[in-house]
C-alpha cells in the first residue's frame, strides 16, 4: 500500500511538471494518433460500432431540397456515405480533426465537401442559423460538449436536429484503469499532462440538451461487448482502434516494450471481455 502511495505521488510531480511546461493532451494528440491508425480503423473498431451507428441513422429525417447537412467528427466516411445515399438532394460537409480518416472517407463518398478541421473551431466559423442538420457518431468528447452544443444551437436553423451517439468518459473500464495503473507505474516515461472532456454520464448530456433549449425526441444509454480478438497482442489492436487516440502520445504504448507488456497485463487483470458505454440522442431545437 505505501508503493502505491508514492507512486501517485510520483505521477502527481510529473503531471504538474508537464502542466507548468504547457505539455497537455491537445486536439492535435488526437489527430495524429487516428492518422497513425486510420487504414486499420474499420477492420479493428468500426465493425464493433456500425450496427449502434446504424440505428443512429435510421432516426434521421427526411430532407428536402438544398438541405444542408454538417457531419462533425466524420471519420472513415461511414455516417458521411450513409448521408450521400439517403439524402440525394442535401447539401453535405463533413468535417475530421484527422487528415488520415478523411483520405479514408472519400474512397467512399463522391459528393461531399470534407474539412480538415477540429469540430468546435469549424463550428465558430459557421454563420448562424445556417445548418438544417448535425450528424456526430463517436466524436462529441474528443472536443469540448459544453462548448459545442452551444456553437450548435447557435448555427441551427429553427427546428433543426442535432443527432448523436458518443461515447462515455466510464466507457471500456478495464481499459482505462490500466492505462491509469500503467501511468502510476512508469512516470517518467509520460509526454504529457492529460485532460479530456468525454461525457462523465448520460444525465450530464440530457441536462446539456436540456440547457440549450433541445427537445429530446430520442435518448438513450446502452452498451456494446466488445471481446478482443485472439491472434493479435491486446496493446497492439487497441491502438489500432481508436481508443486510446491522443491518450498514447502521453504514455508511450507502442514504442515501449516494458509500458505496453505490463499496461497488457493490467488490461487482463482488470477483467474481460470489454464494454463500451455510450449515449444516443435525437434533439430538436426550439
Amino acid at each position: 500500500m505505501p508503493g502505491k502511495y508514492i507512486d501517485c505521488l510520483r505521477l502527481n510531480g510529473h503531471m504538474l511538471r508537464h502542466l507548468l511546461r504547457g505539455r497537455v493532451l491537445r486536439p492535435e494528440d488526437f489527430s495524429l494518433s487516428y492518422d497513425a491508425l486510420s487504414s486499420r480503423y474499420n477492420a479493428s473498431w468500426l465493425t464493433h460500432l456500425a450496427p449502434v451507428t446504424d440505428r443512429m441513422l435510421a432516426l434521421l429525417p427526411k430532407t428536402g431540397p438544398d438541405s444542408v447537412l454538417l457531419d462533425l467528427g466524420c471519420g472513415s466516411g461511414h455516417t458521411t456515405a450513409f448521408l450521400e445515399e439517403h439524402c440525394p438532394d442535401a447539401r453535405i460537409t463533413a468535417v475530421d480533426i484527422s487528415r488520415g480518416m478523411l483520405n479514408e472517407a472519400v474512397k467512399i463518398c463522391s459528393r461531399s465537401r470534407f474539412e480538415c478541421a477540429d469540430m468546435l473551431e469549424y463550428l465558430r466559423r459557421v454563420p448562424a442559423e445556417s445548418v438544417d442538420l448535425i450528424v456526430s457518431a463517436w466524436a462529441l468528447g474528443y472536443s469540448h460538449p459544453t462548448k459545442l452544443f452551444r456553437e450548435v444551437r447557435r448555427v441551427l436553423t429553427p427546428g433543426g436536429i442535432l443527432l448523436f451517439v458518443t461515447n462515455l468518459a466510464t466507457t471500456l473500464a478495464p481499459v482505462f484503469h490500466a492505462y491509469r495503473r500503467t501511468l502510476a507505474r512508469y512516470p517518467e516515461r509520460t509526454l504529457g499532462a492529460i485532460f479530456h472532456h468525454f461525457p462523465p454520464d448520460a444525465g450530464f448530456l440530457h441536462r446539456l440538451l436540456e440547457k440549450n433549449w433541445f427537445r429530446m425526441d430520442f435518448f438513450e444509454e446502452g452498451r456494446i461487448g466488445v471481446t478482443p480478438p485472439e491472434d493479435v497482442p491486446l496493446a497492439e489492436w487497441l491502438l489500432s482502434t481508436g481508443i486510446l487516440a491522443g491518450f498514447d502520445r502521453i504514455l508511450p504504448l507502442a514504442s515501449d516494450p516494458e509500458v505496453a507488456a505490463y499496461f497488457t497485463g493490467e488490461v487482463r487483470n482488470s477483467g474481460l471481455p470489454l464494454a463500451h458505454r455510450y449515449v444516443m440522442a435525437k434533439g430538436i431545437k426550439l
